[in-house]
């Protein structure tokens, strides 16, 4: 066994992964989910809403939500449904930030597959509020573009799109509440980095989309061309 091998072997007897889901050990180093669990997470596909990303399990090319909103961004994309393993992974992303490396990738090939990645200039994370990370020492959707922006060597932007306010959780609100508490959220430092841009916006999860498209809104009027949401689900 050569000196990695060792090492490794070291690494695992102290620290063995273990699969944040089911609790038994992950087969490989660097990710704390196990190969079960991940072939359990449920992928959206076709036919979904081609605006929001919302399943349309009766068929259509637009939800009911969408054919009656104008939205700031082009289009959102989701991996999958936030239920199962990965409602499960997107909450225990929140207390481990070692899971940025198999939710990152998560990202990376859902953009392979919807996107040509070269049409656009650079990849961003919806700040998240002061306190809440503070409290949690990072921004999820902040380690997520970390982890797109190295695999797919886009520029990554950092500081110049902030929460200028703390709100209410969302999760808390209706919709048309959420709208109001978004309202002067968002600002962007510096305008001229979106100008004539297209960019690509990062979060963990959609409900609603009213924090993407607020997003979305400031950096549009900041003079982004093109504006595509990117998020791990769609609940």
């Amino acid at each position: 066994m050569n000196a990695s091998g060792i090492i490794n072997s070291i690494v695992d007897f102290f620290f063995p992964n273990i699969c944040v889901v089911c609790g038994s050990k992950s087969d490989d180093h660097n990710i704390s989910v196990c190969s079960p669990c991940l072939n359990k997470i449920e992928y959206i596909e076709q036919p979904y809403c081609k605006t929001c990303c919302q399943p349309l399990p009766d068929g259509g090319a637009h939800c009911w939500q969408c054919q009656k909103t104008k939205y700031h961004f082009d289009r959102v994309i989701a991996a999958g449904k936030y239920d199962g393993v990965l409602r499960q992974l997107i909450l225990k992303f929140k207390e481990k930030d070692l899971l940025k490396t198999v939710l990152g990738d998560m990202l990376v090939s859902l953009l392979k597959k919807n996107i040509d990645i070269t049409q656009f200039d650079s990849v961003l994370a919806v700040p998240l509020a002061r306190k809440k990370e503070f409290k949690r020492g990072y921004n999820q959707a902040q380690l997520l573009t970390e982890v797109v922006c190295k695999k797919l060597g886009k520029q990554i932007i950092k500081g110049k799109l902030v929460r200028t306010k703390n709100t209410k959780p969302q999760f808390e609100l209706t919709r048309d509440e959420r709208l109001v508490n978004l309202n002067g959220a968002f600002e962007v430092k510096n305008p001229l980095s979106f100008e004539n841009k297209n960019v690509v916006l990062i979060d963990d999860i959609a409900t609603t989309c009213s924090t993407l498209n607020e997003c979305s809104r400031v950096l549009r009027k900041a003079g982004a061309n093109k504006v595509l949401c990117a998020v791990l689900a769609r609940d």
